[in-house]
């Protein structure tokens, strides 16, 4: 029963110590010609300036397409039209209304009057 205090220690796993990750370093590089660019993001930044340029001339030049394909609201919306079918819709479906309240009168006068005419025949 009798244990030793060093197996007690060998069952804990082992510490783990984590490395440091050392970046290396960065040099600025010059160049001896004066020909070459001695700043390289100002060579990289006319590089996107250009980019940047070309892709301005082709969204311009999609949207002249896009345009042409398109519904344009604002240049051939017709206010005067709207509101004419508007009003036309309107009409129509108050005439719709007032006929269908109309023909269910009729019909009920009819059978009203079919009922009538039933009823004085069979009484005679």
């Amino acid at each position: 029963m009798a244990s030793s205090l060093s197996s007690f220690c060998s069952l804990s796993p082992p510490v783990r110590r984590h490395k440091l990750f050392h970046y290396p370093q960065v040099r600025s590089q010059s160049f001896k010609d004066e020909e070459k660019p001695a700043n390289i993001v100002d060579a990289n930044l006319n590089v996107l300036r250009q980019r940047i340029e070309e892709v301005k001339r082709k969204e311009r030049f999609n949207a002249c397409y896009t345009l042409k394909s398109e519904w344009c609201y604002h240049s051939g919306y017709d206010h005067k039209h709207k509101r004419d079918a508007m009003l036309s819709q309107s009409i129509e479906l108050f005439a719709l209304g007032t006929g269908a309240i109309g023909l269910v009168f009729l019909i009920g006068s009819l059978c009203i009057c079919l009922v009538s005419f039933l009823s004085c025949s069979l009484n005679i």
